[in-house]
């Protein structure tokens, strides 16, 4: 899909997900991964065998995908459905698979222990690589299909692109955390060589630059954010995105100031903000500028002469 048709799939996703459990979203997920990857098995449950401890496997990649969807999310009953699954699937499947995918419909994300349950289960089995597979991972494969095809998947038909508003969903609570903030003067940390130099080499207005420049001062509140987040793997997922979306505006051939809008609508959607909602949002961008997910770094050599001896 392109840029504002995968926008537009946003609301209508995590509508849907809200309303899917049990056999629902087994059965929207079998869509889903038919459509996407290649190879992937839709296993189905057969009399008295069941599924073979499988709701999925993928020939291409030796992925085997478990799902567990409750109608109320239970950290207790999940890690236990982990452990129940993987230990079946070695059982039944011993041989068919190397990466272990669970696959669960919670929105708010990973709790930490389920990511504790997935380092237990890498350590006891180190033959297998483990992933976790949640609403945010299932918004990235969809926005990988056409407009036709992610329809299809849905059951419903996507927004006009004017009518898209809404940005990542995962991102509203720290934009929210940030508006809230108020960092003191002596709390600022300087501008690293690092960031100096790559705002000059970035391409960006004077302007522009200034305001990044500016934002970098809630760097450290951010940073403090995602180390208190329930879902541990936040952070980087959302990184990933970033770059992701970057390298494609940039594939796309957008300026340097354009690709910063993209990262904008990308992040917060395309409706008209406040002065106060639109400061985070350039804390965010800065943040994710300065630990170097998006824009490229100045070269090697240019480090070189900005940190040479002064004659």
């Amino acid at each position: 899909m392109e840029f504002y048709e995968r926008m537009a799939l946003r609301p209508v996703l995590w509508a849907k997900l809200h309303d899917l459990n049990g056999n629902a979203f087994q059965s929207f997920f079998h869509d889903l991964m038919s459509a996407s990857v290649p190879g992937f098995v839709d296993v189905r449950t057969h009399g008295n065998i069941g599924d073979l401890a499988s709701d999925g496997l993928s020939l291409h990649d030796g992925k085997l995908y478990a799902s567990y969807a409750p109608e109320t999310p239970d950290v207790a009953a999940t890690v236990a459905k982990f452990n129940a699954d993987l230990r079946h699937a070695i059982e039944k499947r011993d041989g068919q698979f190397s990466t272990f995918v669970f696959v669960h419909n919670d929105v708010r994300g990973t709790h930490p222990e389920i990511s504790v349950a997935l380092a237990g289960a890498s350590k006891e089995h180190p033959e297998l690589a483990f992933e976790i597979m949640g609403m945010r991972h299932i918004r990235d494969l969809m926005g990988g299909l056409d407009r036709e095809q992610a329809e299809t998947v849905l059951g419903v038909q996507l927004p006009l692109q004017h009518e898209t508003t809404m940005g990542l969903h995962e991102m509203e609570d720290l934009l929210a955390h940030l508006t809230d903030q108020r960092i003191e003067a002596d709390a600022v940390m300087p501008l690293t060589m690092v960031s100096a130099q790559k705002l000059a080499f970035s391409q960006l207005t004077s302007e522009t630059q200034a305001e990044l420049r500016d934002a970098m001062k809630y760097s450290k509140a951010i940073d403090d954010y995602y180390h208190a987040r329930i879902d541990v793997m936040e952070r980087d997922e959302v990184a990933a995105r970033f770059h992701a979306e970057y390298s494609d505006a940039v594939a796309t051939g957008c300026d340097a100031e354009d690709v910063l809008l993209r990262l904008q609508i990308f992040l917060a959607g395309t409706r008209v903000r406040r002065r106060d909602e639109y400061r985070p949002q350039t804390a965010v961008l800065a943040y994710f500028f300065q630990t170097c997910d998006i824009f490229e770094d100045a070269p090697a050599e240019l480090k070189a002469l900005a940190i040479g001896p002064r004659p």
